[in-house]
């Protein structure tokens, strides 16, 4: 017995920027307050004693080598001490490709070290891709449209603000080994700053339901 087609139109998948009203911040703890990308890049220095605060020695070293790597490349940041030790770059910055897309100078790149469940250090990158749908099989069909990467990984995760699906890239690599240098680091930016500009690419084009 076949199913009956569904003939209701789906909403197609939009870039959040050209729908001010759908833009939400990005995924971080939502009983604390909300920080803007444009007040931790203009106080990261006044952030900062407070972001290393408590860290253990082995994720603070690692910290301190990417920040080290981030001012040698002239790279704005901002260290957010109250999502989870975050370090926050504007996504233009990782992926200069964003702006061809419609992506905006809020957008964000998350960086963050913590333990592997193997109990090693393990750096990873991460954002909210710039695009949404109400429908979640709309969603659902962009994800499987989306390229498949070697490195990066995508991937829905239900917002807890306001409950619909965020599309999300995510980079990550163990450390020690290797050992975290400025090549590694350089190695990383470039895989994710490709494999950004593929996605949105590919999510750009993504066909009308």
């Amino acid at each position: 017995m076949s199913k009956e087609k569904d003939e209701r139109p789906r909403p197609n998948l939009r870039l959040v920027v050209n729908n001010p009203d759908k833009q939400r911040p990005p995924r971080k703890d939502p009983e604390t307050e909300y920080l803007p990308l444009e007040e931790l890049l203009a106080n990261c220095d006044e952030f900062r004693a407070l972001f290393y605060q408590d860290l253990e020695r082995g994720i603070a070293r690692a910290y301190t080598v990417v920040e080290r790597f981030l001012l040698e490349k002239g790279w704005p940041h901002g260290l957010d001490p109250l999502h989870g030790k975050l370090m926050v770059l504007p996504a233009g910055t990782v992926c200069p490709y964003h702006d061809q897309y419609g992506g905006e100078n809020k957008d964000e790149v998350l960086l963050f070290v913590s333990r592997d469940l193997q109990g090693g250090l393990c750096l990873a990158l991460e954002m909210v891709l710039p695009f949404f749908s109400e429908d979640d099989s709309v969603m659902e069909d962009a994800f499987l449209y989306a390229p498949v990467h070697q490195y990066g990984t995508l991937f829905l995760e239900e917002n807890r603000q306001d409950s619909l699906l965020d599309f999300i890239y995510r980079l990550s690599i163990p450390l020690a080994p290797p050992t975290l240098t400025p090549r590694v680091l350089e190695r990383f930016f470039t895989i994710a700053s490709f494999e950004l500009a593929e996605t949105l690419r590919a999510l750009g084009e993504y066909p009308e339901p």
